[in-house]
């Protein structure tokens, strides 16, 4: 019987690679500066950020992204958690994709479960119009993202490079070479 490989997981270095690039999502998306959260502060910086609880969260990293020049106004929320173990992981996913619900249905107008397969071990997805909320977990790591005036498509192949770069760096890969 073949043990079961250790669940992907990465650590605070790792976030900065894993959170994407500019060009990575595609070549006309481009971000800010990437920033990571790490103890003490970052269980409060956790819930703060997803006014859910954080238990065994280690790190926090994010990134905004939009699209270069006047081509649109899309714009794209990249934030990973990094876990001690992937259940810590799950049970944040849960609670962090149910208060997105609560919050759009707070706002008046309930979100609409939207199917997308990115490759992550959990995937909930919402939308409201053109903005989308989609929680991600993979292995011990979260990864929320949050579109406005985007696309399905465009929302689904960010997840999927979100997905794809934290996977890569776990396994010790510099995504962008």
């Amino acid at each position: 019987m073949t043990p079961d490989p250790p669940p992907v997981w990465i650590d605070v270095t790792g976030l900065y690679s894993a959170l994407p690039s500019d060009g990575s999502i595609g070549d006309v998306m481009v971000g800010g500066e990437p920033f990571v959260v790490q103890s003490p502060e970052v269980t409060k910086a956790c819930t703060e950020k997803t006014k859910t609880p954080c238990a065994g969260v280690q790190a926090v990293g994010g990134r905004d992204m939009e699209t270069r020049g006047t081509s649109d106004d899309t714009r794209v929320e990249f934030v990973l958690f990094t876990f001690a173990t992937a259940p810590e992981a799950s049970t944040m996913a849960k609670n962090l994709a149910e208060r997105q619900r609560a919050q759009y249905a707070e706002d008046g107008t309930p979100a609409t479960p939207v199917t997308l397969n990115a490759g992550a071990d959990e995937t909930v997805a919402i939308r409201e119009g053109n903005s989308f909320d989609v929680v991600l977990r993979i292995g011990a790591v979260v990864a929320h993202l949050q579109a406005s005036d985007a696309n399905p498509a465009d929302v689904a192949h960010a997840a999927t490079v979100q997905v794809a770069r934290v996977k890569a760096v776990s396994n010790g890969v510099n995504p962008d070479r």
